[in-house]
């Protein structure tokens, strides 16, 4: 392995400097070589036209866990096992920031990444699709449409909603967030836009609720549970009670969760941040012909103008993380849960109606304090279902792109300008496959899809946090790989999401594979 010069002069570092990588590529083509671009200072001005990849993925987050595991525990549990949603974000924004680490250096998504390991593309592709297939249900389009049912009949608590209905309303909606991808020059530009606004929206309102019709116990109650780790659900005898596919799935959505979180990667290249302006982005099919998008990344040479430039750029994306998505993470999950505990009641949740989960907080919040709020708390319920299921269906689609895009030698020899037919290739496979689950999975309510892909999240996410562990020690220039105390958070972090998938398999399979016969 070779190494680049580290004393070159400032200003000399690009192509003249090193022309080849100072790492070993592994199993895909070499990166080309260029100067790190010079970040802007960080000054408050700055700050505000960069930031934008931890409100994407904050407004992408918030939904199936914040709308309905998130009240649902708290309304179960008042408080105890909330810790998991401090611990599950902690864990995920460490998985954020080292994942944007590589595309900082790169250019490259981390997927791009985990395709040059050993033995190669083939390997991983086949191992990504197996744990991304788990979390490809449409379940947010369900939830919506359980949403619009229950507004558009106007059920209360009692009445009963018809399957059939909620199934044939799911269909239209998947169908809306289809066609919303198609739109907006660069995609990210769109999403920027769309979660956004989501995001802002729903915090507003919740937090008004919060604050005028939540008691003070309530708010002392949940948020103390947060950072009280010996508060167990115990049942009339005292033993402690916990139904870990519940608390799994919580800590499974949460945040982004499972292989959602390798997106911050994908939006620092679309944003242009570091290396990512080296590359292009992904265009949509109306108003982007003129964007294109590189197959392999630029590498900067290992030299100290670099690691200046480098620290430049890592402190936008640690207030990016941790300002912007971090704590917007966890108020987006405390506020829903609040106005749960306070309100849902647990009887509705125990008497096996899935079919109205998503609505079950509104009608509850509005039987207590009018119509006006039942109104109110179902749009909110839209505007984040709507939104999310868009988000779900160009997460899908943007993380095979670009696993496709650079870890194929036929992909690798399409013109740039062709990368938005391999998006929307996938966008219509995802497409395909949402329509065959309400099709072929008729009596599959979307509050069950949501618990299944919320504990497939966990093994999929603690995969991706070993593996970009991985990639970060063995690809990038030496001096910018991750610190020995982020490399042991990333171990901790994997742990973690591997004891929340191993609890559910222990709780729920091993009893059926050893039942007796």
């Amino acid at each position: 392995m070779t190494q680049s010069t580290n004393d070159a002069a400032p200003g000399q570092a690009g192509r003249a400097a090193a022309a080849t990588p100072a790492v070993d590529p592994g199993r895909l083509p070499a990166w080309d070589v260029d100067e790190l671009p010079q970040p802007r200072p960080l000054r408050a001005r700055n700050i505000l036209a960069l930031i934008g990849p931890g409100l994407v993925l904050a407004g992408g987050s918030i939904g199936t866990g914040e709308w309905v595991m998130g009240p649902q525990t708290a309304a179960r549990y008042q408080g105890a096992m909330m810790w998991i949603v401090l611990v599950s974000i902690a864990a995920q924004v460490v998985l954020n920031t080292e994942v944007m680490r590589y595309t900082l250096c790169t250019g490259e998504p981390i997927m791009t990444g985990f395709m040059r390991s050993r033995p190669g593309p083939r390997f991983w592709l086949c191992v990504y699709l197996v744990l991304d297939i788990g979390g490809w249900w449409p379940a947010r389009a369900g939830l919506a449409a359980q949403i619009l049912v229950v507004a558009v009949q106007g059920l209360g608590p009692q009445d009963t909603i018809s399957q059939e209905l909620v199934r044939q309303v799911s269909y239209a909606v998947f169908l809306v967030c289809a066609v919303l991808v198609l739109f907006g020059g660069k995609i990210y530009n769109t999403l920027q836009v769309v979660l956004g606004g989501k995001f802002l929206s729903t915090f507003f309102y919740m937090l008004f609720c919060c604050l005028f019709f939540v008691s003070a116990e309530t708010w002392g109650r949940i948020w103390g549970g947060m950072f009280d780790v010996t508060r167990l659900p115990r049942n009339e005898a005292g033993v402690p009670t916990i139904d870990w596919s519940l608390i799994a799935a919580l800590a499974g959505f949460s945040g982004v969760g499972g292989l959602g979180n390798i997106m911050a990667s994908n939006f620092v290249r679309e944003k242009g941040w570091g290396m990512g302006g080296k590359v292009g982005a992904i265009p949509s099919a109306v108003g982007g012909h003129q964007i294109e998008l590189s197959h392999i990344g630029t590498i900067p040479p290992d030299n100290a103008e670099t690691r200046t430039r480098f620290r430049g750029w890592f402190r936008y994306l640690i207030v990016d993380q941790y300002l912007f998505w971090a704590v917007g993470s966890v108020v987006g999950m405390m506020l829903p849960c609040m106005l749960g505990a306070e309100y849902l009641r647990v009887e509705s949740l125990q008497s096996g109606d899935q079919w109205r989960w998503a609505a079950a907080l509104a009608t509850d919040f509005g039987a207590a304090q009018g119509q006006i709020f039942r109104v109110l708390t179902l749009i909110c319920g839209l505007v984040i279902m709507i939104p999310g299921q868009f988000y779900d269906v160009d997460n899908t689609a943007r993380r095979w792109t670009d696993a496709v895009w650079s870890g194929s030698q036929r992909a690798r020899r399409l013109d740039k300008g062709k990368v938005k037919h391999l998006y929307y290739t996938f966008a219509g496979a995802y497409f395909v496959w949402g329509i065959s689950a309400y099709t072929f999975f008729p009596n599959l309510s979307a509050s069950t899809m949501m618990v299944i892909a919320g504990n497939m999240a966990n093994l999929a996410i603690a995969v991706a946090i070993f593996h970009t562990l991985y990639v970060n020690c063995r690809f990038l220039p030496a001096s910018l790989r991750p610190s020995r105390g982020k490399r042991a958070a990333l171990i901790v972090s994997g742990l973690f999401f591997t004891i929340m998938f191993g609890l559910v398999v222990n709780q729920k399979i091993v009893p059926l594979l050893f039942a007796p016969r």
